[in-house]
């Protein structure tokens, strides 16, 4: 059974459901937590089979889970202190192996599960030398918003809660109209100055020059766009 994740932001940036082993590193504890929980609860929806989740910072909160699943789908989950033999089911859950120095290789030579997902601070020792791993990293742009990079593309997401948005979503709508036109303006001139988009998006929303470079500013710490060299990069 192909599990969805019901949520396109993630399912881009995992290039869903290609990659079955998945490192996410970030030192933003909540969110990386936030970001096991998220994907603990969409196997736990679609597959009856055991999932295991090892935490080895102690810092985990199950409440989470709590909140994302339902109590019948909370039985399915198996809590470990240390990763035993031959084990099997759905998937693992590994989260900060690093602060135990724990030999990843070596737990999860003979493990027989269809996911595996290691949450861990980044740089993360207990992956040194590891392949195989399709690594994410995390960091905060600004406000809510995260940023999920990987060596070939990244999404941004807006964390509330337990609640794991696509950013979009929830962009001011003065700022998302201020994007649009400033993906319109890459289509039609190719590239463009600083100085050409607040010229641009001054005079198409009908706002003052300062307003304008404000929004762009917004925008580029939000991390929709790129200020490269007094170039814009959407």
């Amino acid at each position: 059974m192909e599990c969805s994740l019901e949520n396109e932001a993630i399912e881009r940036i995992l290039v869903w459901p290609y990659n079955r082993r998945i490192a996410i590193l970030s030192n933003y504890e909540s969110v990386k937590q936030l970001l096991q929980a998220f994907l603990i609860s969409k196997f736990a929806k679609c597959s009856n089979e055991n999932i295991y989740l090892i935490d080895y910072s102690g810092k985990f909160r199950f409440e989470i889970l709590s909140g994302l699943l339902s109590q019948k789908n909370l039985e399915n989950i198996i809590y470990l202190e240390n990763l035993i033999s031959e084990l099997k089911g759905f998937s693992l859950h590994i989260h900060n192996p690093s602060e135990k120095d724990a030999d990843i290789v070596s737990e999860i030579k003979n493990v027989n599960v269809k996911y595996i997902v290691i949450t861990d601070i980044k740089p993360s020792k207990a992956l040194k030398g590891i392949k195989g791993f399709f690594k994410v990293y995390c960091r905060k742009r600004k406000g809510k918003i995260y940023e999920l990079k990987t060596f070939a593309d990244k999404v941004l997401i807006s964390v509330s809660g337990c609640e794991i948005e696509d950013a979009f979503k929830v962009l001011p709508k003065y700022l998302l109209k201020a994007l649009n036109i400033l993906k319109e303006a890459a289509a039609e001139y190719g590239s463009y100055t600083t100085k050409d988009a607040i010229t641009i998006v001054s005079a198409r929303m009908g706002i003052s020059r300062n307003f304008a470079r404000k929004i762009l500013t917004d925008l580029a710490s939000y991390g929709f766009i790129e200020i490269n060299r007094g170039y814009i990069i959407v």
